[in-house]
């Protein structure tokens, strides 16, 4: 049974997605969202209450993989290899990003960010580096300045590559000094 609910939470994301990719957010009705995923209107409640739902959950969904990816990395995490795994994973999603971008949606994806990255900031070794005062206000700074770089790849079509973005942060980095 697990499984079943899991494949139909599948299906209305990527249902919602293919509309979302022609249609403006505003026109999307729940029921052609799960007439085009061939279920139920009842199983879209059982798992969204919202369309915006569906977004925060493929969001969540992509970061939890990323964070498994910074989790994993057995070097030392710096901020090069932090910023890679980042523009992997948005590149990962990139289709779903454009449409968001597109759509003028990105808030969903920034509030998602701010709510995932400190979470998963705290778990990596790297947070030793942030004093314990500013660590907060030095991570939000950072999410910012990753937020307004992936914009700027996002409307430049995505260009870059997860590398040539990553070795722009370093450089920002390395020019900011205060």
């Amino acid at each position: 049974m697990r499984q079943i609910a899991i494949q139909s939470k599948e299906w209305i994301v990527e249902s919602f997605l293919d509309l979302l990719s022609v249609k403006p957010l505003n026109t999307i009705t729940i029921s052609e969202i799960t007439e085009n995923a061939e279920l139920d209107r009842r199983t879209f409640y059982r798992h969204f209450k919202t369309k915006e739902d569906v977004i925060s959950y493929y969001i969540h969904e992509e970061a939890e993989q990323c964070a498994e990816a910074l989790r994993h990395n057995n070097k030392v995490l710096d901020n090069f290899a932090i910023a890679k795994t980042f523009f992997e994973a948005c590149n990962e999603m990139k289709e779903m990003l454009l449409i968001l971008h597109k759509q003028n949606l990105m808030y969903l994806f920034f509030v998602e960010l701010n709510i995932l990255m400190p979470k998963y900031h705290y778990e990596l070794p790297v947070h030793e580096v942030l004093p314990i005062e500013n660590g907060d206000f030095i991570l939000a700074y950072n999410i910012g300045g990753l937020w307004n770089l992936l914009i700027k790849w996002l409307a430049d079509d995505c260009k870059k590559t997860p590398k040539q973005m990553a070795e722009i942060v370093v450089q920002v980095f390395s020019v900011q000094q205060i």
